[in-house]
């Protein structure tokens, strides 16, 4: 049986993993992104100076890629989101 896949979002010490089916999606804000999880549950990221480019490549990452782990390093400006097979 195929592992379930996962989503882990990184940021300094702060460290969440769930199941790839529980992030509903990834929005942008004017000053960061928004992770929305099943449960109404948010996970906000405020960063007022983030570059619009960086939102998109986490946006896209989270809207592609069904069956594949996620990886969000948050204070990565240089790969802020990478993909892992299951």
């Amino acid at each position: 049986m195929a592992k379930e896949a996962k989503v882990t979002i990184k940021n300094g010490s702060f460290n969440l993993t769930v199941d790839r089916s529980d992030l509903i999606e990834v929005s942008e804000t004017p000053d960061g992104v928004v992770f929305n999880f099943k449960g109404n549950i948010q996970l906000h990221k405020n960063e007022q100076f983030m570059p619009s480019s960086t939102k998109q490549i986490i946006k896209n990452t989270a809207d592609n890629f069904p069956g594949l782990n996620l990886i969000f390093e948050l204070d990565n400006p240089n790969t802020p989101a990478r993909v892992e097979a299951t």
